[in-house]
């Protein structure tokens, strides 16, 4: 389980929504970028796909794309496409598409960037993950009682 994730460039794919980013990571093949195209199928605008730059400052975790690939997102056995991009955002979930969760109502978890605690969950095979990190950017987990 991952803990913490050091700032500068990380291996994933980043989307926007009205300045809420979500960045998933994971090994190749894992399903980041169909994440990504997925949630900009959704509203969202590409922050970068593959690689993604996180800075940390006093008002928290920071994304942007390397100047290299700005623009881009990779869809697996079509190419390299162009597409809109947004070129920073505020992260507020990070998407392990590693892992599977191990409960079917897990604990929300946080990996530290820097100083600065982030949402985690787990995303290897949960079909409604678009979606449901779309709802949980916006607007997080609901109360229960």
């Amino acid at each position: 389980m991952i803990t913490d994730i050091k700032p500068g460039a990380v291996h994933g794919s980043c989307v926007d929504f009205d300045g809420k980013a979500i960045l998933a990571i994971g090994p190749s093949g894992s399903g980041k970028s169909s994440l990504a195209l997925s949630l900009i199928a959704l509203g969202g605008t590409l922050v970068s796909d593959d690689q993604v730059i996180l800075t940390t400052d006093l008002k928290g975790v920071t994304v942007s794309p390397p100047q290299t690939i700005r623009g881009k997102i990779e869809a697996r056995h079509i190419g390299i496409l162009n597409c809109p991009f947004a070129d920073r955002s505020h992260l507020r979930l990070v998407v392990d598409m590693s892992t599977k969760p191990k409960h079917r109502m897990p604990d929300l978890r946080r990996v530290m960037i820097g100083l600065h605690p982030v949402a985690i969950i787990s995303g290897k095979e949960i079909p409604s993950l678009p979606i449901a990190a779309k709802l949980l950017t916006l607007y997080g987990h609901a109360q229960t009682s």
